[in-house]
């Protein structure tokens, strides 16, 4: 999440959408993307899992430099590229730790904490597009994400598991999502974009999908007891 969180803000700041907010988002993602390294690391549980991070720590420390550098339009291209593999590296971690743990029912955890990363990937591609970043590729990775979260939510909201209080932060998730799909539909019509709606109330369901995920989170935990 925390890889397409820095992309986004710095192609908010290109853009000037929100740049106080915006700067605010950068500044605190990096941040805790750094410290989430460094923990991870000094408790990677096997070799594999310490392998992978290494492939993170090696690419973040060059994207950390451009995410800190003056923005323009050449560098934020690069950027969303690297974004991209840093966000593939960084899920490889995931998908090692989600297996050596070997618990039951921590996918249901994996689908939500995913939704954290799609609402923030969806903001980044609509902003880059509105930026002017506008290919095939970015069209497509937009119209990915969108399916992918709407697919996800889908699934979250039909989970067997549910208590009546993740059942009620879903349903609000959703309709925050409804909304948000008013300013979707009209992608990729140049003017009629409304990145800064999008852009903050994707930020809303980001939140909000983080305190479900640590409902999910918890429910796993007294399971495991």
């Amino acid at each position: 999440m925390l890889s397409q969180r820095i992309v986004k803000a710095y192609l908010m700041l290109a853009a000037d959408i929100n740049p106080v907010e915006a700067q605010k988002q950068l500044d605190s993602s990096i941040g805790k993307f750094e410290q989430n390294v460094s923990r991870l690391s000094t408790f990677a549980a096997n070799d594999e899992i310490r392998n992978e991070l290494e492939k993170v720590e090696d690419l973040w420390m060059k994207f950390r430099v451009t995410a800190l550098s003056k923005v323009h339009e050449k560098t934020a291209r690069k950027f969303l590229r690297d974004g991209e593999e840093l966000l593939q590296l960084s899920q490889n971690v995931v998908d090692k730790i989600t297996e050596f743990s070997g618990v039951k029912g921590a996918r249901i955890v994996v689908i939500s904490g995913r939704q954290r990363m799609l609402s923030q990937r969806i903001s980044k591609y609509y902003i880059a597009y509105y930026y002017g970043l506008r290919t095939p590729k970015i069209i497509e990775s937009f119209n990915q994400a969108v399916q992918e979260y709407e697919n996800a939510l889908k699934q979250l909201m039909k989970h067997k598991g549910n208590t009546s209080e993740i059942s009620a932060k879903l349903k609000k998730v959703n309709s925050q999502w409804t909304f948000s799909k008013v300013g979707i539909k009209n992608f990729p019509k140049g003017k009629e974009l409304v990145p800064f709606i999008i852009s903050v109330t994707t930020e809303s369901m980001l939140v909000k999908m983080h305190e479900i995920t640590r409902l999910y989170a918890n429910l796993l935990n007294k399971q495991m007891k």
